[in-house]
This record gives C-alpha cells, sequence and structure tokens, in this order.
C-alpha cells in the first residue's frame, strides 16, 4: 500500500500521506457501526459495537491489503431502548447526517466502494437513506450496508438451540458471542430469559425472521429487564461456533466485493 510496504490497512494508525498512496480502485472502505445501549443485566453497553468491531477486524485480516477498516462508530440510532436508561441515541436526522458525513469523507479521500457492517437493528431504517442519499450525490460510488446476522442468517440457524423468539437482544447469540470474545465482562449470574412476543397474530419478533407488516415497539412493552431472548441457552463454547460461521460468510462476501463477481448480494 505504501513504500515501506505497510501490511494491514487500518485506517486509524495511518498518516494522511500513507492514506493519499492507497489504490481506491481496488479497496474497500469497511466501516462497522453499532450502538451504546442497555444489554439486560449481563451485558455491557457496548455490546452491539464490540461484536460488530471484532467480527470486522477478521474481515480486514482475512484481505489485510485490500481492505481498509475504519474506526466503529458507537453511536446507534436507539429510542426503542431510552426507557432503560443506559442508552445513548442519536435522532434519525443527526444519525443520517453524521453516517453520510463520514462516508462523504471517504469519497473525498478517493474510495469509491464502501462497505457498512451493521451491529444494532435500530439502524437499519436510517441506513437505508444513507444509502439513497449517498446515490444521489455520488453515482460513481458503491456503497453496501449489511446486517452481520442476517448475512450469517443459515449459519446462525443452524447452530442457535433457541426457538422462534430465542434471538432478539442480549440473548442466545448476543451473549454466546460476548461469552467468546470476552467472557469475564458478562455478568453470568445475572443471566435471565425475558421477552414476550406481541399480543395478537400479525407481528412476530426474532431476530432472523422478517415480517410482512411493519410495527414499531419500544422495549418497555416486550420486555421487564431489557432482555428479549434465551440468554440462558449462551455458552463460550457456542459463541465461538457463532463467531467462527458469521466470520467466514461476511470474508466471503468480501471476496465478492473485492472480485467484482456480479451481485455482491448473491455471494
Amino acid at each position: 500500500m505504501t513504500e515501506e510496504g505497510a501490511e494491514t490497512m487500518i485506517l486509524q494508525n495511518l498518516t494522511w500521506q500513507e492514506i493519499a498512496k492507497v489504490d481506491w480502485s481496488r479497496t474497500i472502505v469497511l466501516i462497522p457501526v453499532g450502538a451504546t445501549e442497555q444489554h439486560g443485566p449481563h451485558l455491557p453497553v457496548d455490546t452491539d459495537t464490540f461484536i460488530v468491531n471484532r467480527l470486522a477486524e477478521e474481515v480486514e485480516k482475512a484481505n489485510p491489503l485490500r481492505m481498509m477498516l475504519t474506526p466503529a462508530m458507537w453511536l446507534g440510532h436507539s429510542p426503542h431502548h431510552l426507557s432503560f436508561g443506559g442508552t445513548l441515541s442519536a435522532y434519525h436526522q443527526v444519525y443520517i447526517a453524521m453516517i453520510r458525513s463520514i462516508c462523504n469523507s471517504y469519497i473525498g479521500n478517493g474510495a469509491r466502494n464502501l462497505w457498512i457492517l451493521n451491529g444494532h437493528g435500530g439502524n437499519r431504517a436510517p441506513l437505508s437513506i444513507v444509502l439513497q442519499e449517498l446515490k444521489n450525490e455520488h453515482c460513481y460510488a458503491n456503497v453496501y450496508s449489511t446486517d452481520y446476522w442476517h448475512m450469517a442468517q443459515e449459519e446462525i440457524g443452524a447452530i442457535r438451540e433457541s426457538g422462534f423468539g430465542g434471538l432478539g437482544h442480549a440473548c442466545e447469540l448476543e451473549t454466546s458471542l460476548y461469552f467468546y470474545l470476552n467472557e469475564s465482562r458478562v455478568r453470568a449470574s445475572l443471566i435471565q430469559d425475558d421477552g414476550q412476543q406481541p399480543e395478537g397474530t400479525m407481528v412476530h419478533l426474532d431476530m432472523l425472521s422478517g415480517n410482512t407488516i411493519s410495527r414499531f415497539f419500544n422495549f418497555e412493552e416486550l420486555t421487564e429487564s431489557g432482555v428479549f431472548g434465551k440468554p440462558s441457552l449462551a455458552s463460550k463454547a457456542k459463541g465461538e461456533l457463532f463467531f467462527r460461521a458469521i466470520t467466514a460468510r461476511l470474508v466471503q462476501f468480501s471476496e465478492a466485493l473485492l472480485n467484482n463477481k456480479g451481485e455482491a448480494n448473491n455471494a
């Protein structure tokens, strides 16, 4: 990448002169975005940011000379968690402007291919607007946004033990991942299952399930503790399985982007 032959492209470790020498035509800017919000009694408020950043680091390691890893964005759109406290949230307009500004900065440096790796469900709606606005402003730029759990939906589904509704928030998946990545931060003695499906049969909630009908819920309507799902089924061993499976899927997607093999969403 540089005359000195740097072996990785982690933005915050580089100088501006080194960044100026990047061959942007064959480089993807990887932008992990998370949140700072309550995750029940047993997980820290950095859960979404911590997990997505670790996943992004693994993707960068697989393609160190063609993947520019950027600092993780720790502020998300999280109004549905505010009633529990311990949550920081940006308004839609602020979040959109923030992520759009970040992407515009990379595009201004010469980047033409950007991948936003999302670690928080509340970011999905504003991120779709970011992609639309960036395309309107920079028709030559390719900007992708993916949720890590949807990218690896089949792999996660094959590992999970909980039934429908067991994956949601501070759940079997997130708790297992945190156990594996930093067990010392998990308050294991405080783990408890919680969460109830909304009344009626119109909307059903699970991380791996979509609904044909959209409806917004504040978390206080669904859970008393802030947990939605079955963290009691979490384990460090399962977390390793989840992490390796998700990483493999993300690396596969990154290689499709780098090799430009048709539509990356079919990778």
